[in-house]
C-alpha cells in the first residue's frame, strides 16, 4: 500500500507531465515539490550517458532480477493495478539476450543497428518521464536501452505482494481471449475484446499486448523476436501500413499464430500446473 508521502510524490510526478487533455507542452516542477518527489524515490535528477555507458548500465540492471521475479511482478500487477510492476517483464524480455556491444551504425545511419539507440554521443535522459510512463501505462519504451536499465533498477527495489490465484486466472482469461479471436482480427479489435477482461483503458491494454509480444507469448510465426534470441533493431521490420504504432514483434502477430506455449511455460510455469 502506498504511503501518503508516495501518493503526494506521484501527484507531483503526474502534474509535471500530464493534464486531463494529455501531455503537457511546458513541463516544469517547482523545486520544493521536485525535492519532495525525489526524496520519495518518484522523481530523479537527469543523467547524461553515451551509448556504450547505457548498455553497460543495462547489463548491470539485467543481473539484478530474475525471470520469475519479473513474471510475478506482471502477474501481481493484473490484480493490484500497479502498472509499474508489469513494465519490468517487457524490459527484461528484451534485455535477456541483448549482447554487450559498442555503438554500431551501418549504411550511413545515425542509429545503432543492434539496439536502436540514436547517435553515439552523450545524451541527457529524463528518468522522471520514464517513471511517469511506468506508472501511467506500464511503460512504453521497452526497447530503449536507458529505459530498460532504469525500469529494472526500480523493479529490483520494489516491494509487492505475491501473485494471487485470481491473478493467474486473469492471465489465463487474457490469453484465451486473445487466442480465441477470429482469425482475421486485427490487434485493434483484440484490444477491444480484452476490455471486458482486463481493467484499464486501451493504452494500458496495448502495452500488455506489446509486453506479451516481447516475452514471446504472442510470437508471430516465421519472424524472430526476443524470447529465444535478440532481434537487432535493423531487423525489426515494419508492417506496410500507414498507421501501425504497435511494437515489434507483436505488430506481426495474428490469431492464427496462437499463444506460444513454450514461452508461456517459461515465464508462468503455473499455467501448465493448474
Amino acid at each position: 500500500m502506498q504511503s501518503e508521502d508516495q501518493k503526494k510524490a506521484l501527484r507531483i510526478l503526474f502534474d509535471t507531465y500530464w493534464t486531463s487533455s494529455g501531455w503537457k507542452k511546458e513541463r516544469s516542477t517547482p523545486p520544493v515539490e521536485f525535492d519532495f518527489a525525489r526524496v520519495a524515490g518518484v522523481m530523479f535528477d537527469p543523467v547524461m550517458l553515451d551509448h556504450d555507458a547505457e548498455i553497460q548500465r543495462l547489463i548491470r540492471a539485467r543481473d539484478l532480477v530474475t525471470p520469475i521475479q519479473v513474471a510475478n511482478g506482471f502477474l501481481a500487477s493484473l490484480g493490484t493495478r500497479r502498472l509499474e510492476l508489469r513494465s519490468a517483464l517487457g524490459s527484461f524480455a528484451v534485455a535477456r539476450h541483448m549482447p554487450t556491444h559498442r555503438y554500431t551504425a551501418t549504411g550511413g545511419s545515425f542509429t545503432c543497428s543492434i539496439c536502436g539507440r540514436i547517435r553515439a554521443i552523450v545524451q541527457t535522459h529524463d528518468l522522471s518521464v520514464f517513471n511517469f510512463e511506468r506508472y501511467k501505462w506500464g511503460g512504453v519504451r521497452h526497447t530503449n536501452p536507458m529505459y530498460i536499465a532504469f525500469d529494472l533498477e526500480q523493479f529490483a527495489i520494489a516491494e509487492f505482494p505475491d501473485p494471487a490465484a485470481d491473478d493467474l486466472s486473469l492471465l489465463r482469461r487474457i490469453l484465451a481471449t486473445v487466442a480465441d479471436a477470429p482469425v482475421d482480427s486485427k490487434l485493434s479489435a483484440i484490444d477491444k475484446r480484452l476490455a471486458s477482461v482486463l481493467k484499464g483503458n486501451s493504452a494500458e491494454r496495448r502495452v500488455v499486448l506489446g509486453i506479451l509480444g516481447y516475452a514471446g507469448l504472442l510470437q508471430p510465426n516465421g519472424r524472430t523476436g526476443f524470447f529465444s534470441e535478440f532481434t537487432k533493431w535493423c531487423n525489426r521490420t515494419e508492417r506496410p501500413l500507414n498507421k501501425d504504432d504497435w511494437p515489434y514483434p507483436v505488430r506481426w502477430w495474428t490469431p492464427q499464430d496462437g499463444v506460444n506455449r513454450q514461452a508461456a511455460r517459461f515465464w508462468f510455469p503455473e499455467l501448465a500446473e493448474s
